[in-house]
């Protein structure tokens, strides 16, 4: 049996890590191996705090605890992961995150039976209560092509981290993440879509995600950032796109600064933002508001 391993990297999370790590011993299929990589820096309170939780499964010889002696960033972190792992295929889990019981078995039986390289789930998204606020469908076929992923990766991004599931070599092969400030997600799809990997998409949602009632990501800063570097990187495959879905597709980035600007705070350039969006795509920006108005209420 093909040996299943889950790479968690942690930083400053200590609260949800056992509930991250539960859930994938739990998991129905056996053989699995867990690689947490713990970004906190030596002596910090984090560390420590980590250091007293993994000494629970200290005799439980399905987890490698790996400490980064400096915070490296979640794209090295989960590459020192990759290279620490010792199993034939490799999924990932945010340590905030949960896995459903039958995540790991069907994903690994799909992909066998059908000889993908890597595969993607649905993704659902809960507040703290528990209560789903969001649902992701991913807008592919079971088996796409090389043109039916890119069109796709550019309108909706085939993410998330958590419903990945690779062949470990072929993760390899690829280099795993690119080591950028924020969007190291979208970046190892369009990388794995650009490969000719053998893509294949299983519509089931078995992962968990969370947001925590007042989550902030920083000030933000990395993650317009990473809007810049993404919306760059989309327009080089704009000549796959109709004029409409290009509108799209910038309709959608401005929506995605709105929602940045107004977590920090932002109001009046959250606003502006708001406006471009509805410019470019007015029927697109209501779209998007009935899929992520979850979300925006946890804000």
């Amino acid at each position: 049996m093909d040996k299943v391993s889950v790479i968690i990297p942690t930083y400053k999370r200590c609260d949800f890590i056992d509930r991250a790590i539960n859930s994938i011993l739990n998991q129905s299929y056996p053989n699995i191996e867990i690689v947490i990589v713990d970004d906190n820096g030596d002596g910090t309170l984090d560390r420590n705090k980590m250091i007293e939780i993994m000494n629970k499964y200290e005799s439980d010889n399905r987890i490698k605890y790996i400490k980064n002696p400096v915070n490296k960033g979640g794209a090295l972190a989960r590459n020192i992961g990759i290279q620490a792992a010792t199993g034939e295929f490799i999924t990932f889990l945010d340590d905030d995150d949960e896995y459903l019981p039958t995540k790991i078995e069907v994903q690994h039986r799909e992909m066998v039976r059908n000889n993908w390289d890597v595969s993607i789930m649905d993704g659902a998204t809960y507040n703290s209560e528990g209560k789903l606020i969001s649902q992701k469908k991913q807008k592919i076929s079971e088996n796409p092509t090389y043109e039916e992923l890119i069109v796709a990766h550019l309108m909706y991004h085939l993410t998330n981290t958590n419903t990945f599931m690779y062949r470990t070599k072929c993760l390899k092969k690829i280099g795993g993440f690119s080591d950028i400030i924020a969007g190291q997600e979208y970046m190892l799809m369009l990388k794995t879509i650009n490969a000719k990997l053998r893509l294949g998409y299983i519509p089931q949602a078995l992962v968990a995600v969370y947001i925590h009632a007042g989550e902030r990501v920083s000030t933000g800063l990395k993650k317009l950032q990473a809007q810049k570097i993404i919306i760059k990187e989309k327009k080089k495959y704009f000549n796959y796109l109709t004029i409409k879905q290009k509108r799209y597709v910038l309709c959608r980035h401005y929506g995605v600064l709105f929602y940045i600007q107004l977590n920090r705070r932002k109001l009046l350039v959250a606003l502006w933002c708001a406006l471009l969006a509805f410019i470019h795509s007015p029927s697109a920006t209501y779209e998007l508001y009935r899929t992520y108005k979850g979300k925006l209420k946890q804000i």
